[in-house]
């Protein structure tokens, strides 16, 4: 009799191997997947960051062509009211030539 269990015992020892190691290639495909699935979020997010520090690049250039209009604004500014100034300084002046003149005419 004993002899007639050892193979129904090796029968169940070896599906609980093959049971064993089916759980095993589970256990390895699941983290495989899982794997794959970092590896695809990791891409994603080194696109991401790439994109979002092309746009700082973008934004820094885009600032600096700001600051630079913004200056050129300025100077162009600072001319304009320069010239303003030396037109009312002749005009002030020849209102001042005017009103000698008219005055030694008139003492004359």
């Amino acid at each position: 009799m004993p002899t007639q269990n050892v193979p129904t015992i090796v029968n169940q020892y070896n599906s609980e191997i093959n049971n064993a190691l089916a759980i095993q290639q589970g256990l390895v495909t699941n983290i495989q997947l899982q794997n794959d699935e970092l590896s695809q979020k990791q891409q994603i997010q080194l696109q991401q960051l790439q994109e979002i520090q092309d746009k700082e690049k973008l934004l820094l250039t885009r600032s600096r062509m700001l600051q630079i209009s913004q200056d050129r604004n300025s100077y162009k500014k600072k001319i304009i009211y320069t010239l303003i100034a030396i037109i009312f300084i002749i005009f002030i002046l020849i209102l001042v030539f005017y009103v000698m003149f008219s005055k030694k005419r008139n003492s004359q």
